[in-house]
């Protein structure tokens, strides 16, 4: 059965009405319209779809409470909660959710809160430590060895760690054959210096973000690829973990 527009009454001739224009314009049409399924197939009926659909005149849009979304693609009304489902239901009303949740923010400088763009840190020594001053008596060989140890484990993963040296080279007395010395952990050099005199003390420094609280060995190492007359390095290992 389809919609079919109504006749003009006043064009009948004799101004009667038969069974048959009344069957077709009235009670056929209502019941196209009882089973109105928005097909958009025939004159009268709408669209099943609201693809393009313009709100410009919308002033409210109202939500019944539906509950939570259980599908993906869904948008409901929740209590007092709006929320949409993803790979799982958000609440897109809340506030200051889990990490990694999204959801409004406050200004504040907790994990779940918004840095507001005027904040300041305060910095603040967490930590300090030092080896001491110590040395080795070096054996020129042409291998790394390793001159002074201190080893840490960061208190906190987003602290910063200031690491310096501060050392003397003795009995170099060819600067043809120079030592290297680099600050440095097993997997990362952080400065290198290349010592061709034994007068003065020397000095090596860093400033990096550990990542992780794991305890590490932070060290001084020295190379020299000809012996010399009792070549030693003396120095002081220096780490300062900085809480911002």
């Amino acid at each position: 059965m389809a919609w079919t527009a109504p006749r003009d009454w006043t064009a009948i001739s004799g101004g009667i009405v038969t069974a048959a224009s009344l069957n077709t314009d009235v009670r056929d049409n209502l019941g196209v319209l009882s089973t109105h399924a928005h097909t958009g197939g025939d004159v009268g009926q709408g669209a099943s779809t609201m693809t393009g659909l313009t709100l410009t005149a919308l002033v409210n849009l109202t939500f019944a409470d539906e509950g939570a979304p259980t599908s993906a693609g869904e948008l409901q009304r929740h209590g007092n909660d709006l929320k949409f489902y993803g790979s799982s239901a958000v609440n897109l009303t809340a506030s200051d959710a889990s990490a990694g949740t999204a959801s409004l923010r406050s200004l504040g400088t907790t994990s779940t809160t918004a840095a507001a763009g005027n904040h300041t840190h305060t910095i603040a020594q967490e930590a300090f430590a030092t080896t001491g001053w110590t040395g080795l008596a070096f054996i020129a060989d042409n291998v790394e060895h390793i001159a002074l140890t201190l080893t840490r484990a960061a208190d906190d993963a987003a602290n910063a760690i200031v690491l310096s040296a501060s050392f003397v080279v003795s009995h170099i007395v060819d600067a043809t054959y120079p030592m290297t010395v680099k600050l440095r952990t097993s997997g990362t050099v952080f400065d290198t210096e290349v010592i061709t005199t034994s007068s003065g003390r020397n000095h090596l420094h860093t400033l990096f973000l550990p990542g992780t609280t794991d305890s590490t060995d932070y060290t001084v190492t020295a190379q020299q690829d000809k012996a010399t007359y009792n070549t030693s390095l003396s120095g002081e290992l220096f780490l300062t973990e900085i809480e911002i």
